[in-house]
């Protein structure tokens, strides 16, 4: 299993257009192969940034994700409401 932890900073005034157009992604990606978790928080002192937590079962299945149709069509809508490009970062367990 793999863990994406993506951090977003929405432009000002943008924070809920940003936030509705990551819902546009949840359908359409909890039925993808290796889906297991797909989540945006916000954060609680600065609501410009978003975290969005992903889990897949594998790096392949995330790949897949990130070359599916929805995901090139709804991500220029969220960049759209960036501030500036999203840090991504890929995981994996090494403690518990």
């Amino acid at each position: 299993m793999i863990e994406v932890i993506s951090k977003l900073t929405a432009k000002e005034g943008k924070e809920q257009a940003l936030i509705e157009a990551f819902k546009e992604m949840i359908a359409p990606t909890k039925k993808e192969k290796g889906y297991i978790m797909y989540e945006m928080y916000q954060d609680s002192t600065n609501p410009a940034i978003m975290m969005v937590v992903e889990q897949w079962e594998t790096k392949e299945d995330f790949d897949a994700h990130c070359s599916s149709n929805h995901f090139d069509e709804i991500v220029p809508k969220m960049s759209a409401c960036m501030a500036k490009e999203g840090e991504v970062n890929i995981c994996e367990l090494v403690a518990m």
